[in-house]
């Protein structure tokens, strides 16, 4: 049972895919010379498969409540912009 909105769903998912794409950014910044660059890196790696799995999940709903009739804009929609930045 769901027990968040689409509507704060809206909300949600743009902010975790701007997370998201800023750890993939910080990632592939981080040079592998030292055992904590590594260990950085491994740590962003992990961050990303979770929040990856979240992300995932929260559009299941979201397009489930789009699929419902609710009037909301496009998964895509909210997620376009934000990965298609480049910095």
């Amino acid at each position: 049972m769901r027990s968040i909105s689409e509507r704060d769903l809206a909300v949600v998912i743009p902010l975790l895919a701007l997370k998201i794409r800023d750890l993939e950014q910080e990632l592939s910044a981080i040079e592998t010379r030292t055992d904590a660059q590594v260990e950085d890196r491994m740590q962003i790696q992990e961050m990303l498969e979770q929040y990856d799995g979240i992300l995932e999940t929260l559009r299941d709903e979201y397009e489930q409540g789009l699929a419902d009739g609710i009037n909301l804009p496009s998964y895509d929609e909210l997620t376009a912009r934000i990965f298609c930045l480049t910095t």
